[in-house]
């Protein structure tokens, strides 16, 4: 165990301690501008795509993000914070 510095932590991805998926946590991180390629193995929802979960961080929060397909065979999403 050791302490850390603000400049420490804020290398470290975090999420809140509940249920929450890697995905989710990911978004709830994103800096404005970043982009995101979600590939097809790590998506394991078979009934949504990213998109839907993009949707439902957008309603918790004010962001804003563009959700893309990526035409690659089996290459994923690509999630983009505009706002």
């Amino acid at each position: 165990m050791k302490k850390l510095t603000p400049e420490e932590k804020a290398t470290f991805v975090t999420r809140p301690m509940q249920k929450q998926g890697i995905v989710r946590t990911m978004l709830m991180n994103m800096k404005l501008g970043e982009i995101m390629l979600i590939e097809s193995h790590e998506w394991k929802w078979k009934s949504a795509t990213p998109a839907y979960l993009c949707r439902r961080v957008e309603e918790k929060t004010k962001w804003k993000f563009v959700c893309e397909k990526a035409l690659q065979p089996k290459a994923g999403w690509l999630i983009t914070r505009v706002e």
